[in-house]
């Protein structure tokens, strides 16, 4: 059996009286993308900060390739190789799509932020930059503010700068968000190809994309996993359907 790339063990977190995490174990294994779903208030977003570093459990553990992590902070995990994509603090809004990206190149690298002029006439990293930036279809924004972007090609900003980490795995919150359904389409059919250079596990609403690119599928409700499977498991599953995917009409 091929060892996960990231690895979610038992973790707990509680807010006074309310377990916001609540004894939750996931996987990430190489070549899949894992779907995690739930009504608003399930604690998803809880969960993604504790796995990316932004917030530290009372208990469990989080591993990445096999290494806990658990007491690591968000710039620790990224150097070692996960990627959260889609946090609004990451885009300079000042900065063109093509400095946000070289940034994040140089950071990947090891390189000070405070070397921005440096990063920006080193052509290997505005080289490296400007190959994410095709890879997402903003080429011709690469010269825009990051800030005069439309919502759907923020999001593909964010993606590329994920990108520009090497990850080993990707952690993705929602990236269908704001998107009309060319949009959606497009994203997903890039997701689909990324898988082969690193798992994803996504946060996602769209459940026609989650149909369709999850090899599993994990629900949160009440900040406890009550159903983790195939796509097809979890369509049948009936404690699922009431939980959540019978509010979403999917059948």
């Amino acid at each position: 059996m091929t060892d996960p790339v990231l690895e979610v063990r038992n973790l707990h977190l509680s807010f006074g009286a309310l377990k916001a995490t609540d004894d939750v174990s996931l996987t990430l294994c190489p070549g899949e993308i894992h779907a995690l779903i739930g009504p608003n208030g399930a604690g998803k977003s809880t969960l993604i900060g504790l796995i990316a570093g932004n917030l530290a459990p009372d208990a469990g553990q989080v591993l990445l390739n096999g290494r806990d992590v658990t007491a690591q902070d968000v710039a620790a995990r990224a150097q070692a190789g996960l990627a959260r994509s889609f946090q609004v603090s990451a885009v300079a809004p000042g900065l063109s799509v093509l400095q946000n990206v070289a940034l994040a190149v140089q950071g990947a690298r090891g390189g000070s932020f405070r070397l921005f002029r440096r990063a920006l006439s080193d052509r290997a990293l505005t080289g490296a930059a400007m190959t994410q930036i095709d890879r997402v279809g903003l080429t011709a924004r690469r010269t825009v503010p990051a800030g005069d972007l439309a919502h759907g090609e923020r999001r593909r900003l964010e993606l590329a700068m994920a990108l520009a980490q090497a990850p080993r795995a990707f952690v993705l919150d929602e990236p269908m968000a704001g998107m009309g359904p060319d949009g959606a389409r497009e994203m997903t059919t890039l997701l689909d190809e990324l898988r082969h250079e690193a798992p994803i596990l996504l946060v996602e609403h769209d459940m026609d994309a989650v149909f369709r690119l999850a090899d599993r599928i994990s629900v949160l409700v009440s900040g406890r996993i009550i159903a983790s499977g195939t796509v097809a498991q979890i369509r049948a599953n009936p404690e699922v359907q009431t939980a959540y995917l019978g509010e979403e009409r999917l059948e």
